[in-house]
């Protein structure tokens, strides 16, 4: 088949060689699935630590507020406030008329 049968062997070690030296090369470098992964998982991880401290912030201002309004309530002077009284006259009327 070929005239030439060292010439083949030569080529086809060298062709080999070459592959494996890619093979290698490219289990070194990082995939482009496995950066983008990686990339994503970054991104992610930052964007939770963001919602988490918002939360956390969120949080501290309503507990701070619903302190403020308790301790409002707390200095407000207490109203007492007296019974309206009901006369006699007028019950008459109410148990008449129909809302």
């Amino acid at each position: 088949m070929h005239s030439q049968p060292g010439r083949s062997d030569a080529s086809r070690q060298r062709a080999e060689g070459q592959f494996k030296s890619k093979k290698k090369a490219d289990a070194q470098t990082p995939r482009a699935a496995d950066t983008w992964r990686q990339t994503e998982a970054e991104k992610t991880a930052r964007l939770r630590a963001l919602r988490l401290a918002k939360e956390a912030a969120d949080r501290d201002t309503a507990n701070r507020d619903a302190a403020a309004a308790a301790a409002a309530r707390k200095t407000e002077p207490r109203r007492r406030v007296s019974k309206p009284q009901v006369s006699d006259a007028s019950e008459p009327a109410l148990k008449g008329s129909t809302i």
